[in-house]
C-alpha cells in the first residue's frame, strides 16, 4: 500500500525545499523519486523566498539546509513553527553535528538526515509523514470528544426537565438551569443535600427513604412528588435517577431527571415515553464517554503487557540459544547411542516447545522478526488443508472458500500458517462432538469507519469460522490477552489468539473476533494487499548441515553463554572463531589487525547496538559480510532490511545455511552488502 497515500489521504506531496547548492538540490529531488506517489518540490534559499511560500502555499513537508549564506535553518525552524506548526521539519544538512541536531529536534525539528546519507531520506520522510497522520488523526478524536461533551451540556441544558447529578453517596453536585430557574435556589442553596429545602415536609420522609435504599442497592430510583416552585406553589414531579457504573459494574454518579406532570394526568404515558425516551438519550451520552475512557484504558493496558511480553521473551531467547545450540551439537557426536539420542532428541523437543512459546510472546508484543513477502493466500491454504485436517481429526469437515483472482497479501508465510493452525485448533477444541470448519478469503476495500480503524486501502481478508459453542461478551472481550483460556489446565497455553492478533498488528492488519454463545465463532484476519505479485515461492526443506570453505569469523555478543554456544557451533563446522563482548572491542579487534572473512553480531548489546556496530564497520570495510543475530525485532525496519538475519535461538544447520547464503557469490566474488542505516 502506498504510504504517501495512506498518511497523506492525497495523491501528491507537495515538499518545500529550502537549499542554494543546484548540485544537492537535484540529490535530494531523486531521492524522493524512490517513494511511491507524487511529490512535487519547490525549492527557495532565501529567508524572503521561504516566509512567502510558506503564506502563500500549503505544504505537507518542509526539507532544510541548516547553513546557508545569508540565512540559516534555524531561523527557518522559527519561521516554520509560527506559519506551519503541523508540517514535519526535516534538516538535510552536510555540516550538522549530533549535538546540534538533538537541540534542533528539541526546539521542534521533526528529525534531520545528513547529506552524506542521503539514502535514509526516502525512509525518514515516510516516517515523518506518517507520524504527522497520525498526529492529525489524534486532534480529529480529541475534537470529536470535546464535541460530544458540548453536545451532552446542549442537550441537557434544553431538556423540558429538571436535570441533576449526584456522586455514588446521592451527594447531588450539579444542577440544569432549568432546575434553578423553577425553585429560585442558587447553586450554592442546593449543593448536597439542600434539595430538601424544596420538598412537602410531609412526603419528604418517604423521599429519603426512598433515595436511601437506592444509593444502597444500586437499583434505579423512581418516585412521584411535589417540588416547590419559586413563588411557593407545589406542582407534581415524576422523578427519576439512573446509576451510571464502570468497566467493572461499581456506581460511579448517578443521572436524575424531574419532570412536571402536574397538568398532564390526561396524557400520563404519553409524556413518561417521552421522558424515558430523552432519558435514554442521555443516558446513551454518559455510557458511551465511559465505553470510550474504558477503551483508552484497555489499549494502554494491553501495550504495556506486549511491552513487558516482548522484553520476556528476549531475555528468554538468549537463554536458548546456548542451550538449542550446545543440545544440538551433542546430538551429533552422539549418533551411535541410542539412549543418548533419545534423551538428547527429548531435551530438544522440549527447547523447540520453549522456542515456540518465545515465538508466540514475541507475536503478541509485535517484536516478532517477520520476513514478510507478496504471497497467495489462497494457494498456502490449499497446501496446509492436509495438515489442517490431520490435526483437527476426522468428525469436523473443512469447507474452503476463495474469491477469483485475489490480490497477494503482505505477510510471512510460515506465521501466517501458524496462525491458520492456531485457529483450526480453537474451532475444534469449539466443536468437541464435530461439525463444520469453514476457511473463507476475500478481498475487500477498506474506507472509513472500519472496526479496527486500518488505513484506506486494499486488504485480504482471510476467514476461519466454526459451529461451535461460541464465546459470550466477556470471555470474547478478554479472548486476545496472552495467557487467557478457557480450556482448562494443561490444554493449552492461552497464547494461540495472542499470537495471530500480533502478527496481523505487526504487519499492518488486525484480527477481529465474532461470537455469540451457541453460534460459534468467526476469525477475520486482515492483511494489507501487496504492491507485487506473489512469487509462489516457498521455504525449502530442511537438509543435511551445508558447508563452506573454513572462514575466520569474528563474533560478537556481550552474553557469555550465548557466544561460548555460538563459538562452539561455528568450531564443529571447521570455522575459526575470535570472540568480542561488545562492539567497541570488536572495533578494536578489526583496527588491530583482525581479519575476519565474515561478522556475526548481536542486535541488543549495551553501548553499541548490532547495526550501530555494522555501520561503523561498512564504512570501513565496505565489503566484509554481516550477519545480525537477534530474536527481537524492536528496530527500525531499514535496520532490519539492511542485514541478513539469523534469528535467535539457532540450530547448528541454520547457522551454516546462513554462511553459506551468505558466502556463495553469485559472480565469484565477496557479496557487497546494503549499508546499514
Amino acid at each position: 500500500m502506498n504510504i504517501l497515500t495512506s498518511v497523506a489521504d492525497a495523491p501528491t506531496v507537495r515538499v518545500l525545499h529550502l537549499e542554494d547548492s543546484d548540485l544537492d538540490a537535484e540529490l535530494v529531488r531523486e531521492f524522493l523519486g524512490m517513494l511511491d506517489g507524487t511529490v512535487e518540490l519547490d525549492r527557495v534559499w532565501t529567508a524572503d523566498g521561504f516566509s512567502t511560500a510558506l503564506r502563500d502555499q500549503r505544504y505537507d513537508l518542509i526539507l532544510a539546509d541548516h547553513a546557508l549564506p545569508a540565512f540559516d535553518g534555524e531561523a527557518a525552524l522559527e519561521i516554520a513553527r509560527v506559519a506551519a506548526p503541523l508540517v514535519p521539519f526535516i534538516f538535510v544538512s552536510g555540516t550538522l553535528g549530533e549535538d546540534v541536531a538533538v537541540e534542533a529536534m528539541r526546539r521542534g525539528a521533526t528529525d534531520y538526515v545528513v547529506k552524506q546519507r542521503l539514502d535514509r531520506l526516502p525512509v525518514v520522510v515516510q516516517r515523518a509523514l506518517a507520524e504527522a497522520a497520525e498526529r492529525a488523526e489524534r486532534r480529529r478524536a480529541e475534537a470529536a470528544l470535546k464535541d460530544s461533551e458540548a453536545n451532552f451540556e446542549t442537550l441537557v441544558h434544553a431538556m423540558p426537565q429538571l436535570c441533576w447529578l449526584a456522586n455514588a453517596d446521592g451527594y447531588i453536585t450539579w444542577y440544569n438551569q432549568r432546575w434553578h430557574d423553577y425553585t429560585g435556589l442558587s447553586p450554592e442553596e442546593v449543593e448536597g443535600w439542600g434539595w430538601e429545602s424544596v420538598h412537602d415536609p410531609r412526603v419528604l420522609p418517604q423521599v429519603v427513604e426512598r433515595w436511601s435504599q437506592s444509593i444502597a442497592t444500586g437499583e434505579p430510583f423512581e418516585m412521584t412528588f411535589p417540588l416547590r416552585r419559586a413563588d411557593g406553589e407545589y406542582r407534581l414531579f415524576l422523578t427519576r435517577a439512573q446509576p451510571v457504573r464502570n468497566s467493572r459494574g461499581e456506581v460511579v454518579r448517578w443521572l436524575g431527571t424531574n419532570t412536571d406532570v402536574s397538568e398532564q394526568q390526561a396524557s400520563e404515558e404519553k409524556l413518561r415515553r417521552l421522558a424515558e425516551t430523552l432519558e435514554s438519550r442521555v443516558v446513551e451520552a454518559i455510557a458511551q464517554r465511559e465505553a470510550t475512557h474504558a477503551q483508552i484504558s484497555e489499549l494502554q493496558k494491553m501495550e504495556t503487557i506486549g511491552q513487558l511480553t516482548g522484553g520476556v521473551a528476549h531475555d528468554f531467547n538468549n537463554l536458548l540459544t546456548p542451550i538449542v545450540g550446545n543440545l544440538d551439537l551433542l546430538r551429533r557426536r552422539h549418533e551411535g547411542d541410542d539412549r543418548s539420542q533419545r534423551l538428547l532428541s527429548g531435551a530438544l523437543q522440549a527447547a523447540d516447545r520453549a522456542k515456540t512459546l518465545v515465538q508466540r510472546l514475541l507475536a503478541f508484543a509485535r517484536r516478532q522478526v517477520l520476513e514478510a513477502r507478496a504471497v497467495d493466500t489462497a494457494a498456502l491454504v490449499e497446501g496446509m488443508t492436509d495438515l489442517i485436517r490431520r490435526s483437527i481429526g476426522p468428525r469436523v469437515a473443512i469447507e474452503f472458500k476463495a474469491d477469483p483472482d485475489i490480490v497477494a497479501a503482505r505477510v510471512d508465510p510460515g506465521q501466517l500458517e501458524l496462525a491458520l493452525l492456531n485457529l483450526a485448533v480453537n474451532a475444534r477444541d469449539a466443536m468437541p462432538g464435530g461439525g463444520t470448519l469453514t476457511i473463507a478469503i476475500s478481498e475487500q476495500h477498506v474506507g472509513p469507519g472500519h472496526p479496527a480503524a486500518l488505513r484506506h486501502g486494499t486488504y485480504v481478508k482471510l476467514e476461519v469460522s466454526d459451529t461451535g459453542t461460541g464465546m459470550d461478551s466477556a470471555t470474547l472481550a478478554r479472548a486476545i490477552e496472552p495467557f487467557y483460556s478457557t480450556k482448562g489446565i494443561g490444554k493449552g497455553t492461552g497464547l494461540g489468539l495472542s499470537m495471530v492478533h500480533g502478527l496481523a498488528a505487526q504487519s499492518g492488519g488486525a484480527l477481529l473476533l465474532h461470537s455469540e454463545p451457541g453460534d460459534g465463532t468467526r476469525a477475520e484476519i486482515w492483511l494489507p494487499a501487496a504492491s507485487t505479485r506473489a512469487d509462489g515461492t516457498a521455504a525449502s526443506p530442511a537438509g543435511s548441515v551445508p558447508r563452506t570453505r573454513p572462514l575466520c569469523v569474528l563474533l560478537v555478543d556481550d552474553e557469555e553463554l550465548v557466544r561460548l554456544g555460538t563459538a562452539e557451533i561455528l568450531h564443529d563446522l571447521g570455522h575459526q572463531v575470535v570472540e568480542a563482548g561488545s562492539g567497541s572491542q570488536a572495533l578494536e579487534l578489526l583496527r588491530t589487525g583482525t581479519e575476519p572473512d565474515l561478522v556475526i553480531t548481536d542486535y541488543l548489546m549495551p553501548g553499541m547496538t548490532g547495526t550501530e556496530l555494522a555501520a561503523e564497520i561498512r564504512r570501513e570495510r565496505p565489503r566484509l559480510p554481516m550477519l545480525l543475530a537477534t530474536g527481537y525485532a524492536n528496530l527500525a525496519g531499514d535496520e532490519m532490511a539492511s542485514l541478513p538475519l539469523l534469528t535467535k535461538p539457532f540450530r547448528q544447520a541454520e547457522v551454516a545455511a546462513r554462511i553459506a547464503d551468505l558466502m556463495t557469490p553469485a559472480t565469484g566474488s565477496r557479496p557487497l552488502l546494503r549499508a546499514v542505516d
